[in-house]
């Protein structure tokens, strides 16, 4: 089974997407936080966050763009790689193939073990960024993109936080400024979200990435991410026992819809 689901509610953008899986659901909540789970799954990707019109840079939003986020790992089995952090996209990038760039900011990950240098093929060091020391990748990847069937050829960037993390706030701007100091062009903004990604060679990797708190916003806006809706792409709507922020009382889930198919 497949699934992919793409939309915004108030504001706020988010995505579930998946492959070769028995069932992937994305659970968002009134006070913006999410319950990732799947089950068997080849790929498993779900991400809210802030959505763009590819119009600015990083450095023509008035601010630098933070993301804070908590994460509670709940069973997770069969992961050969994993990415938790920040996700996104950019266009208008005239050194890559199609223009398009996938980037991430990873701070931890659902996996016994720290991503490698196998995640792209040029490492440009290790550096402090934002406080903490994390390793700079860039290379070219070939598989699904957005705005194109199909697979596309794209550039991705990394930023790998050297010891993981539960929570915290990433400055993305901030990672931005390096990437750029290294000669990695920077594009046109798509989209800055908060992400649970994890994939298998093999079986497939079940579990959930309980996210108790994400809020992401450029400094200076008063109104953050926050959205409520609640999807499954199974017949049964997925649950989580939700850890409850000291910003509010209560969790909320939105009625649920069917997404994906076989």
């Amino acid at each position: 089974m497949n699934g992919n689901e793409v939309s915004s509610y108030n504001g706020v953008g988010y995505e579930l997407w998946y492959d070769r899986a028995t069932s992937g659901s994305l659970t968002i909540y009134e006070d913006g936080s999410m319950a990732c789970s799947f089950q068997s799954a080849g790929d498993y990707l779900c991400r809210a966050g802030l959505s763009f019109d590819s119009d600015k840079k990083y450095n023509e939003l008035g601010g630098d763009m933070l993301a804070e986020f908590k994460l509670v790992k709940q069973n997770i089995n069969g992961a050969d790689y994993s990415y938790v952090g920040v996700y996104g996209w950019m266009e208008e990038v005239s050194k890559s193939p199609s223009k398009l760039v996938e980037y991430y900011v990873v701070d931890n990950w659902l996996t016994g073990w720290r991503p490698g240098d196998w995640v792209a093929s040029h490492k440009m060091g290790d550096y402090t960024i934002d406080g903490a020391k994390y390793s700079v990748y860039w290379g070219e990847h070939t598989g699904p993109a957005i705005k194109t069937k199909g697979n596309t050829t794209f550039l991705q960037y990394f930023s790998i936080r050297e010891n993981a993390r539960d929570c915290g706030v990433i400055n993305i701007s901030a990672h931005m400024r390096q990437w750029e100091k290294l000669g990695m062009e920077m594009g046109k903004l798509y989209e800055a979200k908060v992400l649970g990604e994890a994939g298998s060679m093999g079986n497939g990797v079940s579990g959930t990435a309980d996210f108790p708190h994400i809020k992401v916003y450029v400094k200076g806006d008063e109104v953050p991410s926050s959205s409520s809706v609640a999807l499954s792409s199974s017949s049964v709507a997925s649950s989580s026992s939700k850890m409850v922020p000291s910003s509010s009382s209560e969790k909320v889930a939105k009625s649920s819809s069917s997404v994906g198919g076989s």
